[in-house]
Formats: C-alpha cells, sequence, structure tokens
C-alpha cells in the first residue's frame, strides 16, 4: 500500500514540477481517470484527446507536454515543419501552439492513429493530415507487427498486398511548393534507414533542423545508413541529444 502512494505521489509531483500545484493537480487528476476526452494542457489553446485504451497514448502525452523532450526554443521560429511519425498529433499541437503561423505536415501510416490525429488537429489552420507512411519512394506498405502498441508499428514495402500508401519527402515538397523545411521531425519505428537509403540528395539538404530518433533495434544499421546520408549532404551541422531524440541543425543554410 505505501508503495503505491509513494508512486502515485511521484507521478503527481512531474505534473506539479511543470504546471505548479493547480494545473498539475487538474492534469494529473485528469490523466488518471478513465475520461481522457478534452485534455486541457495549460499554454495549448484546444483541448487534447487520447485513447483510454491506448496506453502509449499516455506515454507519448508525457514525452511532449512533461518530459519536454521536444523543446520549441531549440527550432528557430520554424515556418515549414514535416512531423512524420505524427502518432496522435501531440507533436504538431505542440508546434502550432509554439509557432501559430507554421505550416504543418503531419504523416501517421496507422488508422487509429490518423483519426486521433485529425481529431487533435482539426481545430488548428494550416495543418495537413496526411494517412500514410513516409519511405524513399511513393510505394505501398504493409504493417509486419499488427500487436505492437500504437507507437512501435513497423511496415515493410509490399506493392501487392500493402494496403498503406507511402510518400516521400521529394513528393511532399513538390505537392507544397516548399523550397525548404525549416523543421523535420521523424520518429517512424526503424522506417528512417529506407529513408535515408536512397533519393534524398535532393531534399536532404534542404532541411535546416532534423529531429530523428532512430532505431537500430529494430532495423539493423538504421543509424550508420542515417549519418552516412547526413555526411554526403550536410558539409557542417551540430547536434545535441535531447530525450530520446537527435536534434541536427544543418550549418549549410
Amino acid at each position: 500500500m505505501r508503495k503505491k502512494i509513494y508512486l502515485k505521489f511521484k507521478n503527481f509531483l512531474t505534473y506539479y514540477n511543470e504546471y505548479g500545484f493547480k494545473e498539475g493537480y487538474r492534469l494529473y487528476k485528469k490523466l488518471s481517470s478513465s475520461n481522457l476526452d478534452n485534455i486541457h494542457v495549460y499554454g495549448i489553446k484546444h483541448p487534447i484527446n487520447l485513447r483510454k485504451n491506448e496506453e502509449s497514448d499516455i506515454d507519448v502525452f508525457k514525452q511532449v507536454f512533461i518530459e519536454k523532450q521536444y523543446m520549441p526554443y531549440q527550432y528557430k521560429n520554424p515556418k515549414i515543419i514535416i512531423d512524420a511519425g505524427g502518432n496522435v498529433g501531440l507533436f504538431s499541437v505542440l508546434m502550432k501552439n509554439n509557432f501559430p503561423d507554421a505550416k504543418i505536415i503531419t504523416i501517421e501510416p496507422d488508422d487509429d492513429n490518423f483519426l486521433m490525429a485529425e481529431k487533435n488537429l482539426k481545430n488548428y489552420s494550416d495543418v495537413k493530415v496526411l494517412h500514410k507512411g513516409l519511405w524513399s519512394n511513393d510505394v505501398k506498405l504493409k504493417i509486419i507487427n499488427e500487436d505492437a502498441s500504437k507507437w512501435g508499428i513497423q511496415v515493410v514495402e509490399d506493392n501487392e498486398n500493402g494496403k498503406i500508401e507511402a510518400t516521400n519527402i521529394n513528393t511532399i515538397i513538390k505537392e507544397n511548393n516548399f523550397d525548404r523545411i525549416d523543421l523535420l521531425k521523424m520518429d517512424i519505428e526503424g522506417s528512417e534507414k529506407e529513408v535515408f537509403s536512397k533519393n534524398y540528395e535532393n531534399w536532404l539538404p534542404k532541411v535546416k533542423i532534423l529531429v530523428i530518433e532512430l532505431h537500430d533495434s529494430m532495423q539493423k544499421d538504421a543509424s550508420r545508413i542515417f549519418f552516412e546520408s547526413l555526411n554526403k549532404t550536410w558539409p557542417q551541422y551540430r547536434l545535441f541529444v535531447s530525450g530520446e531524440n537527435l536534434v541536427i541543425e544543418n550549418l549549410s543554410i
């Protein structure tokens, strides 16, 4: 019993430390309840919705709004943002509230995640939510781990049996008439290995800041392939770690 009380108190403290007693306690009680609709977060314009039966939603929420793994001050007022692996849209929500004039493309292949992302982002302007995966080419993908949590879904290319449309950064740039990408966030569960294996030479030099989580445990040599492509296209860059992510700034543009 004491251990249970201690864990509850410790959990509350994480909210208190970030938002103070009143806002922290209100947020703690809401996220501990069975009703995860209309979550009001201090400083966020519109309420957020999570799924009560999907534990990964709470984990992602904590990463974004409690642990602050994505710190907006690092991103230098981006105007064009791509959120690849958008999950339920929380990174895009954070960015839109900090950079209201930014245009955001959110990419999410999973059906349920996509619907939640649409719900969380529907009240924001200049945000497109694409029900697609990110790949090196415009192909078809299929999920290979159906039982995974909603933030750990992996895909493979399968043009015959795949039901998920995939796009690539070149296509997004062309369709939206972008001349550069100020901020590219990528958390795509190992698919980064494919994205940086080919067809990156034109779009990667146009990226100013790249925020990426690498998944060598899911795809062997993902990190090696990523850094090889980066070193070929970015003459100068600086890098630091933020939570589970690498934040890399292109010093050549």
